[in-house]
């Protein structure tokens, strides 16, 4: 049970994206249940709830690479939120390093993380972990 606006971004699938919800998608396939009203509770809050389910919870995921690198670079990718993922994954990459990357999954160099699916994350992990 999470407030209604965090459970619709948590399973969107082709709105923007946050750090909570690449998190949760690595590790099982989330569900809106339903809502449930402010008028339910004591005290009653401002916003409505929202009740997700997370099916096929997994790791199976992380077979290509270790968890705590992919949150590091998500984390990095994350860091600030203007700007592009390109830049903010230079603080922790050499920046020849994150461009070949982007070329190489053909990747906009304009991209936000908050545009970045949960498949090209994978990639992109990859892609700089070697």
């Amino acid at each position: 049970l999470v407030q209604k606006e965090v459970a619709g971004r948590i399973v969107a699938r082709n709105k923007k994206g946050s750090i909570l919800s690449v998190s949760v998608k690595v590790y099982g396939t989330p569900r809106y249940i339903e809502t449930v009203k402010a008028g339910s509770f004591a005290p009653m809050p401002s916003v409505d709830s929202g009740v997700i389910v997370i099916e096929n919870i997994s790791k199976k995921f992380f077979t290509n690479f270790p968890e705590k690198e992919f949150f590091d670079i998500v984390r990095a990718g994350f860091k600030s939120k203007r700007k592009k993922l390109s830049s903010n994954l230079s603080a922790i990459f050499a920046k020849n390093k994150v461009q070949e990357a982007f070329q190489k999954l053909n990747l906009d160099d304009n991209l936000r993380a908050e545009d970045v699916g949960i498949e090209t994350w994978g990639k992109l992990v990859c892609s700089l972990s070697s």
